[in-house]
């Protein structure tokens, strides 16, 4: 791709002849003349310096640093994103259903949506313009896959789901599963019928074996913009605010409500019945138990330490009642003087 083309989709401007053509994309140390870098900031000047990349994508305060070709972006690290893109266009499979798919009789298929081979579509199933759903997926009964959406390989949507458009869902994913819902009874425990469903708005991406349960009796609810990582759990009637990002491994419990514009670090867990606030950022393997109502950053735990050191932590922890106890005496001793 010509840099002058790449500068003109990019929105960016152009230090360098826009003739000079770009094949791919590469890390700023080993980059070669026909690819193109970035960097963020001068931590990475020497890098800058030394690299045989083609072009990169600076900020215009590294203008004078730079010793190829350059192009000139407010924020380098959105515009690499965005050049990724054109530098590798998705390949996507060609339009039309697959002899090997089973898609029932009642379920509309736009003409431009591709459907892959050992795919099963069910009853009333709605897919929409330019969907691509790839082999072995399933979309159950009454369930919706809107416009520019792509389901990865076995991918599987269980009735009454609605997925919004240009989401991304990845590999293994399951979105309407039966939520954890139990009565204890005489008998043991009785199952309750989950009757809700899986709402998720636009251009949502969600990663490899994450799990969305359908609501009990509302739906759950995923808005629009949200980004999901791997292997999450996403409990029934659990809401996510736009544009909420949640990293792989995270747990959340049902009926808790999520803000927009949060961060979740992996591994981090979260009780049910909880309101998160809009702006919060929850450092990686936190436990949060109680609501949270100002946006801020926020951790538990404890930090890695050697291990000797965290034993003697540990130790220390489990004498924590009894040296309080002792303060306070001494504290009273003091005030009786």
């Amino acid at each position: 791709m010509k840099l002058g083309d790449l500068a003109t989709s990019l929105r960016v401007s152009l230090q360098g002849d826009p003739d000079y053509e770009i094949r791919a994309l590469a890390p700023i140390e080993r980059a070669r003349p026909d690819e193109l870098s970035f960097v963020v900031g001068r931590q990475f000047l020497n890098q800058l310096r030394e690299t045989q990349a083609g072009a990169v994508i600076i900020p215009e305060s590294l203008i004078n640093d730079a010793p190829s070709q350059a192009l000139i972006a407010e924020d380098p690290y959105e515009c690499y994103a965005r050049a990724s893109w054109l530098l590798d266009p998705e390949r996507l499979p060609p339009q039309g259903v697959d002899t090997l798919a089973s898609v029932h009789p009642s379920a509309q298929i736009a003409n431009s949506a591709s459907i892959g081979p050992f795919v099963q579509i069910a009853a009333n199933v709605t897919i929409g313009e330019r969907v691509v759903v790839d082999a072995y997926c399933s979309v159950g009964e009454g369930s919706t896959v809107s416009e520019g959406t792509r389901l990865f390989p076995r991918v599987t949507i269980y009735p009454g789901c609605q997925l919004g458009c240009d989401c991304r869902v990845q590999s293994g994913a399951v979105i309407g599963s039966e939520g954890f819902g139990y009565a204890m009874s005489k008998e043991g425990w009785q199952g309750i019928q989950q009757v809700g469903g899986v709402r998720i708005g636009n251009r949502v991406h969600i990663g490899a074996n994450t799990t969305i349960d359908r609501g009990a009796m509302d739906d759950t609810v995923i808005e629009d913009g949200v980004i999901l990582d791997n292997q999450i759990q996403i409990a029934h009637n659990v809401q996510i605010g736009e544009n909420t990002a949640i990293a792989g491994c995270v747990g959340i419990a049902g009926s808790t409500r999520i803000g927009r514009h949060c961060q979740i670090g992996g591994a981090c867990n979260i009780v049910g019945h909880l309101t998160i606030s809009d702006g919060v950022i929850l450092n990686a393997a936190s436990l949060v138990t109680q609501s949270i109502d100002t946006p801020g950053r926020y951790s538990s735990g404890t930090p890695l330490q050697p291990s000797a050191h965290w034993k003697r932590t540990y130790v220390s922890i489990g004498k924590l009642d009894e040296l309080v106890r002792r303060i306070r005496r001494l504290e009273k001793h003091q005030e009786d003087q």
